[in-house]
């Protein structure tokens, strides 16, 4: 076991973007484990542009990184030591662990066992896990899209907005990508089968907006908002009778210092006119449901129904490069960082069962939409 642990500290709040000296690369003493504690050797971090709203000191709809902590991640580790009578050693975990080479808990539920037989351990950060789960459920429960109705998605590119418009486009769906370059634009019709794709750098919110009523002729009845700000703003005037909004994000808006600065036009009368629905999305909420939804994904990339592209980076001191590319719109697909191998032999989460788990055999549709609630 190693000494030290090696960490991403936060130790300067942003004035606007994020930028590099933010994060501090450090290391600290490996903690002795207490009882009922375990610990996990992170194998591979998740950057994700949620993290954003954690280095901000306002209110969010979850805790902010104080000043001199590790700052937040999701990831995949494995237990390599355990005091706790309900967490073996070899077990690979899925949850918060942060920006750190280990991490420790006392709370079994923190981190949720995973099965690699279901999935991959990187489509446990992309497709099959949160991201997956925040495209399913966002459109499933809040924008309800139903055959032949159009769908909007700003940043089409990204690891959720890529999983989005395929389980639309599943659905029967017409899907437009809202990215930043021609060139990207080019690139998800290529890769994840948009109908259309319009860029938004460079442009007036008039000018976008007049792009997307091109690209939507028939007007847009969900718009998957992963952005929010101006780009939103250019998307409201093309929304249809009884249209809904899925506010799931705020990219656009990650270079303000508070985002009550975060200012448009009063859009109230077209919200009224039109009876357009718009909602906040949150995967926190969901944690009882998560692990259907990851079934569901699970036997969709199986079935090449959806795929996921991911770009990695490797070891722990390249984590504040990856978090900034990813937010920068740089990568390639889902960014990861991977800091270690998963050691198959210490597993012993039993994988036949996760690849029956989604056989063309098992679960039945019927038992699958029971365990899923879904579609």
């Amino acid at each position: 076991m190693k000494q030290f642990n090696k960490v991403v500290r936060l130790v300067k709040r942003p004035e606007g973007k994020p930028s590099a000296e933010v994060f501090q690369v450090g290391q600290e003493p490996m903690a002795v484990l207490q009882p009922g504690e375990y610990r996990l050797r992170n194998l591979c971090l998740s950057m994700d542009p949620a993290l954003v709203g954690r280095m901000r000191d306002e209110d969010n709809y979850v805790e902010k990184v104080n000043l001199g902590e590790v700052m937040h991640s999701y990831g995949v580790g494995q237990v390599v030591e355990s005091k706790n009578p309900n967490v073996k050693v070899g077990g690979v975990r899925l949850g918060q662990v942060n920006m750190q080479e280990y991490a420790v808990f006392s709370d079994e539920q923190a981190c949720k066992e995973i099965n690699l037989g279901l999935a991959d351990l990187n489509h446990y950060l992309g497709a099959v896990g949160i991201t997956g789960a925040t495209a399913y459920f966002a459109l499933q429960d809040i924008g309800q899209p139903k055959a032949g109705e159009t769908v909007l998605i700003s940043s089409g590119g990204s690891s959720v907005g890529s999983i989005a418009s395929q389980i639309a486009n599943n659905l029967g769906c017409r899907t437009v990508a809202i990215v930043s370059t021609d060139e990207k634009a080019k690139q998800v019709k290529q890769d994840f089968a948009f109908a259309e794709a319009v860029s938004y750098r460079g442009k007036s919110i008039d000018e976008l907006a007049n792009d997307i009523k091109r690209a939507c002729p028939d007007g847009v009845d969900v718009y998957f908002d992963n952005t929010s700000g101006d780009i939103s703003e250019a998307a409201l005037d093309n929304m249809n009778l009884h249209g809904r909004i899925v506010v799931v994000g705020r990219l656009a808006i990650s270079h303000l210092s508070d985002t009550r600065l975060d200012t448009g036009r009063r859009y109230h009368n077209t919200m009224l006119t039109n009876r357009i629905k718009k909602q906040g999305f949150v995967v926190l909420d969901y944690q009882d449901r998560l692990r259907g939804a990851f079934i569901r994904l699970a036997r969709w990339i199986k079935e090449g129904k959806i795929t996921g592209k991911e770009d990695v980076m490797h070891g722990i001191e390249q984590v504040p490069q990856a978090f900034f590319r990813m937010l920068d719109g740089k990568s390639s697909g889902k960014q990861l960082v991977k800091l270690a191998d998963v050691d198959d032999a210490l597993d012993k989460t039993p994988r036949w069962l996760g690849r029956l788990l989604i056989s063309r055999f098992f679960p039945t549709e019927k038992l699958a939409k029971k365990i899923t609630g879904g579609i």
